[in-house]
């Protein structure tokens, strides 16, 4: 959680700057984010291209303030979303003041990309060796050895994310490198997303969490109404899809699935708002919606120049 600045801050003692994560899928950005913030802003799960938009997440201590960026993993785009997340990530690597380049050591295309991946010139950049736990000691020292030949990165920091290991270097190691500058949010927030956006995400986690294979990939969410004022808070949100087979499977027989997704989506929102929450989910057709620019755009995905 964000802690107040000294009122003896000054632009000239103050640290602030954007630190953009970034990856192949899968490798733990996401998990890097929320453990680098202390709250759990990022939706996680094992399943790969979680991420589909940048997310902001807000450290600030009494001298620093990094504004994290997660993004979604680096891929060679197949279809319209796909080219809108490679979008999202390339901005966040061109806007960062520092960048941090994630690998999963116990994965081998990820150590792979990781030698081939060039930084931003003038940069300051960091290679965090993730999932240092999946490798033996000797076998780490030699991923790192093989990684940073030449003057590509700053520093690496061997992290575990899912356990908070190595989490306090990399966070320090990072605000130390953030450029002289006021703070560029107030300090008591840790995000810069709506309520609502986190809501629609903790829906989309839980539909990526109950549901197999291509449908949980095909799937939307948009926040249709969001009352605060309500008790409980009113939240209705449509679960989009790409074919009628998969709103069938997303429903479920009598209804079993989308009631199943709503509650604990519903128990996940309550959580994050620390309030009773009233969740209606609704499923609908959208067809070939990840492949249609139109209607990503409609669904406030962000689209490449070429492509609006």
């Amino acid at each position: 959680m964000a802690m107040p600045i000294s009122t003896h801050a000054t632009a000239d003692s103050f640290k602030a700057g954007i630190c953009s994560i970034l990856g192949l899928p899968n490798v733990g950005k996401s998990t890097l984010l929320n453990a680098l913030i202390g709250e759990r802003l990022s939706i996680v799960t094992p399943k790969p291209q979680t991420t589909r938009q940048r997310l902001l997440g807000i450290y600030s201590d009494e001298r620093h303030q990094a504004v994290f960026v997660d993004t979604p993993g680096l891929l060679e785009p197949r279809y319209a979303l796909h080219e809108s997340m490679q979008a999202e990530a390339e901005r966040a690597r061109t806007d960062a003041d520092v960048l941090v380049y994630v690998v999963d050591v116990g994965w081998t295309p990820s150590v792979e990309h990781a030698e081939a991946f060039l930084p931003v010139r003038g940069v300051p950049s960091i290679l965090c060796l993730n999932k240092a736990d999946r490798v033996a000691d000797d076998a780490l020292a030699a991923i790192e050895d093989r990684l940073t030949g030449g003057k590509r990165w700053h520093l690496a920091v061997a992290t575990v994310a899912t356990r908070g290991q190595g989490i306090e270097a990399l966070r320090r190691a990072i605000i130390e490198l953030l450029p002289e500058s006021p703070p560029l949010y107030p300090v008591d927030e840790i995000a810069t997303a709506p309520v609502r956006f986190f809501a629609a995400e903790l829906i989309r986690e839980t539909c990526l969490e109950e549901l197999s294979e291509e449908v949980p990939y095909a799937t939307a969410v948009e926040i249709d109404t969001f009352r605060e004022s309500a008790d409980p808070v009113f939240i209705s949100a449509f679960i989009y899809v790409e074919r009628e087979s998969q709103k069938g499977i997303v429903i479920g027989r009598g209804g079993s699935m989308i009631k199943n997704i709503g509650r604990k989506s519903r128990l996940k929102i309550e959580k994050l708002i620390d309030r009773p929450v009233f969740l209606d989910l609704r499923v609908k057709v959208m067809a070939n919606w990840r492949r249609r620019p139109g209607r990503l755009k409609l669904l406030g995905y962000n689209l490449p120049s070429r492509r609006r």
